[in-house]
């Protein structure tokens, strides 16, 4: 098959008859064979059986895509693009097929199944080399070594078993194997060769646009692999790729996570989760990082990820060992990139082990304290490259004050903002002292540190559950005890002072009895530091709760303490935010990728049911004495792109220090537009409308110009501010 090879219709033998000599590869950045015996194999199995039994004289199966190169004199390789599912099917009747004639003693009917379809004259011995996870399966087929398959479960092998009973299921209703061979050549494939002048990674791109969605990090192993040679991208696959995978995981959605990690350890700035891919590509072109160069690179990250995250806590000395615990239940991405820079550094011996314990304590602590105060985390969600962009300029390769810059770039540099801050101690015993604690996220992580800070005696934490010492359910007997009523109860029920640890089996066992009984419970979990200075308190009131609230909020602000730092002015820092951060902002909390289909980057977002449509507008912040004034230019055309959605809506992007996002749906716009200012051309007619607004603490309005002057609250519009 010729590299210039045409676009054609061919039957099944037919394409394969002709590539004697040549091989088709099922490369390592495509996925898995996931064909199902009982899904698409079988409704391929009935085209044709609907073929054979003379339903209809042919059937169209559909297309393949492959990229042409010509390797030797005579040889080519034809890298599968598009249709490798159905490729690998075919393969596996025919060698179904080949297996039943040797079973029915006809040698020779299976040489020409061989010679004709699966084996090469010249070139490389086999016609299909699969992908690299299926090949030991796929190869002891070939070989007809079924005993030396271990992995039973492989679709390869499940669907080869299926195929061939289905063929048998077909002799046995009187139909010949030479006739079932044969009708696979009126099933017909249009054959699509590229060459290597193409932009396969482009075709791949379109293709895959129109089916089943690929993830980021699918698209970027296509983009890392595609373009190499098959002997590389396999080395590649397997020296590199199979390493992150290891590192990290196997599941897309965490690859697609450590990509836009190590994208924000590189740029310094956190990309939408719907840009990884877009963000990795323009990267890698605007740097010129070669494909190996950058393989070792994410290697590398993804090994200290993997140390962060899943290597043996005993592995590390205790100071490190008790942060990255803490580090590890906070299950937090957003520190990622700062903590996996750091350790980096760490690694290289840049930063010492006390250091780099200092360092993850401190990051918890910001980060504990700000969750159990219940403070929004959408507030932080871009802040840590930033911080980690400050530190490395400053320290500028001398780590020795590292964790003095850390805390100053992190707490002090934000204390005066409104969204970022790190509450003092003050702050927390405002915040802490009458809050209802029970389900906010970082309790459970507080009160094991609480147990294990200091704590000579080892303790299960995995059997530990939170037990309220007043208990969930206000019986009669507590509700006298107190001599309080149902509300008072409720209002101090979740505080901070009634929760403590216990065993799982003591918490069942305590239920809702009174405190004598408790308490003699509680006796019995003396091993427990938390419940030691209960057991002497002959009675559990509110008093109690008070008491032991003030107490356990010191115990965390000493255990968490906030740093020594310089307090500046948080106006130095609040910059206005960029227009494609903003937008990134927007498009990470309102459309989910898996949801919306992105028609013009980061601006036209239209549902996948194509019911809501979506126009993007940004505008600084202008100021206009003590408020801020924002002017957004409205063109009707734009809304063009969205024309065929049910309902259809303008995002008002207002960038300051923080991004405020505000919806309107465009019959409201469209209501008001008689009343706005508008620059028309020479011809009269409009080319957009001036929406102006303004914004202070108290509300925001929207400028309307005719006939006179007159603003409107519009804060209900108002959808979130970051």
């Amino acid at each position: 098959m010729s590299q210039e090879a045409q676009v054609t219709k061919q039957g099944l033998l037919d394409l394969l008859k002709t590539a004697n000599g040549d091989q088709f590869v099922v490369p390592v950045y495509q996925r898995n064979y996931t064909w199902r015996a009982n899904n698409e194999v079988k409704q391929f199995l009935s085209d044709l059986d609907a073929v054979v039994g003379g339903e209809y004289p042919k059937h169209f199966l559909g297309v393949i895509i492959f990229l042409s190169k010509t390797i030797s004199l005579g040889v080519n390789e034809m890298s599968i693009i598009d249709g490798q599912q159905r490729l690998t099917t075919i393969f596996l009747i025919l060698y179904a097929a080949k297996a039943i004639y040797l079973e029915q003693g006809d040698t020779y009917s299976a040489d020409i199944i061989d010679s004709s379809y699966l084996i090469n004259s010249h070139g490389p011995k086999y016609r299909l080399k699969p992908l690299v996870a299926d090949d030991n399966v796929y190869k002891c087929i070939v070989e007809n070594k079924f005993d030396e398959i271990e992995n039973k479960q492989s679709k390869i092998y499940l669907n080869y078993l299926a195929i061939k009973e289905h063929l048998n299921g077909l002799i046995l209703k009187g139909y010949k194997l030479d006739d079932i061979v044969m009708a696979l050549d009126k099933l017909y494939l249009v054959s699509i060769p590229i060459s290597e002048n193409d932009n396969a990674q482009k075709i791949f791109e379109s293709i895959n646009a129109t089916g089943s969605k690929l993830t980021a990090a699918d698209l970027i192993r296509n983009f890392l692999l595609m373009n190499l040679n098959s002997d590389i991208q396999d080395d590649y696959y397997s020296r590199y790729w199979k390493k992150i995978e290891d590192n990290i995981s196997t599941d897309s959605k965490k690859l697609e996570m450590f990509f836009r990690m190590f994208l924000a350890i590189k740029t310094y700035n956190l990309v939408a989760k719907s840009n990884v891919y877009r963000g990795f590509v323009e990267w890698v072109k605007n740097n010129l990082v070669d494909t190996k160069t950058l393989f070792e690179d994410l290697v590398e990250y993804a090994g200290i990820y993997n140390s962060l995250c899943n290597k043996d806590i005993n592995a590390f000395g205790t100071d490190l060992k008790y942060a990255l615990i803490d580090f590890r239940k906070l299950n937090s991405d957003l520190p990622l990139p700062l903590v996996m820079e750091l350790f980096k550094q760490y690694l290289n011996g840049n930063i010492t082990e006390n250091s780099i314990a200092k360092l993850i304590d401190s990051i918890n602590a910001y980060l504990i304290r700000r969750s159990i105060c219940d403070l929004d985390s959408n507030n932080v969600t871009r802040l840590f490259p930033t911080i980690l962009k400050k530190v490395m300029d400053k320290c500028n390769g001398d780590f020795s004050n590292v964790v003095g810059v850390l805390n100053q770039e992190m707490v002090g540099n934000n204390a005066n903002t409104s969204g970022s801050y790190m509450p003092t101690d003050i702050q927390m015993h405002e915040m802490l002292h009458n809050a209802s604690v029970y389900k906010r996220p970082a309790l459970k992580i507080i009160l094991n540190r609480l147990e294990t800070n200091n704590n000579p005696a080892p303790v299960d934490l995995s059997v530990l559950s939170i037990e309220h010492l007043m208990p969930q359910t206000p019986t009669t007997e507590w509700l006298e005890e107190l001599d309080v009523d149902e509300d008072a109860y409720y209002a101090n029920l979740n505080r901070l002072g009634n929760l403590t640890l216990a065993t799982k089996h003591d918490n069942s066992k305590m239920g809702n009895s009174v405190w004598e009984y408790k308490n003699k419970v509680l006796k019995d979990t003396l091993h427990l530091k938390l419940n030691t200075e209960l057991v002497s308190i002959p009675q559990w009131n509110i008093e109690c709760i008070e008491k032991r609230t003030k107490e356990l909020i010191d115990r965390i602000c000493d255990l968490y303490p906030y740093p020594k730092v310089k307090i500046t002015d948080g106006n130095l820092e609040n910059e206005i935010v960029g227009e494609n951060e903003s937008l990134d902002i927007v498009s990470d909390l309102l459309f989910d990728h898996s949801n919306f289909i992105e028609v013009e980057k980061n601006r036209i977002y239209v549902s996948n049911d194509n019911k809501e449509g979506y126009v993007l507008y940004t505008s600084k912040a202008y100021k206009q004495g003590d408020r801020d004034k924002y002017w957004f230019g409205y063109r009707i055309s734009r809304l063009e792109k969205i024309k065929n959605t049910e309902k259809k809506y303008l995002i008002l992007v207002c960038r300051n220090s923080k991004t405020l996002i505000l919806k309107f749906p465009k019959e409201f716009i469209d209501g008001i537009c008689d009343r706005l200012n508008s620059t028309e051309d020479e011809n009269g007619i409009v080319k957009h409308y001036h929406i102006v607004l303004f914004n202070d603490k108290n509300k925001c309005t929207l400028l309307l110009s005719k006939p006179n002057l007159f603003e409107i609250d519009i804060s209900k519009y108002i959808i979130d501010e970051i």
